[in-house]
């Protein structure tokens, strides 16, 4: 269970304090957890399940940092061919290359990687299809 303290300004008690004033808890805003700079975080949707074997799949909400580098092992989105697909980032002795389930672009093959932004979180619908009804047919959950 992800916990968070709302700030609050400190206020002058007289008498005694409730004994449940301990257990008062602000509520969670999960911007906070997941967008680290607002200005440089985007959202895409995952289509098809080319990166399903990196626990990715079709539907998926990709939040995407703009402002981070690519390093090694990070799921980045990529333009490549005209288009946005979401790759794996490896760096090798001979170059960088970009991976998913059904290939792998090469810095040479594709003049120099056009890594557009690094993944930093997933969010994935976890509701049966039978409750993906009216304005629950696109909840996210994490």
């Amino acid at each position: 269970m992800i916990r968070s303290f709302e700030k609050r300004a400190e206020q002058k008690i007289s008498g005694f304090q409730s004994p449940a004033a301990d257990y008062l808890e602000g509520r969670l805003d999960i911007t906070d957890r997941l967008v680290i700079d607002p200005h440089s975080t985007f959202y895409f949707q995952m289509e098809g399940e080319d990166m399903q074997s990196f626990g990715i799949s079709g539907g998926d909400i990709l939040i995407v940092d703009r402002s981070l580098t690519a390093t090694h092992g990070a799921v980045v989105v990529a333009f490549l061919a005209g288009a946005f697909s979401c790759r794996v980032f490896l760096s090798e002795n001979s170059g960088a290359l970009l991976k998913n389930d059904q290939d792998v672009a090469r810095e040479t093959e594709i003049g120099s990687l056009q890594i557009w932004g690094v993944v930093t979180s997933v969010c994935r619908n976890m509701l049966p299809k039978a409750l993906r009804t009216g304005r629950y047919s696109n909840v996210c959950t994490l």
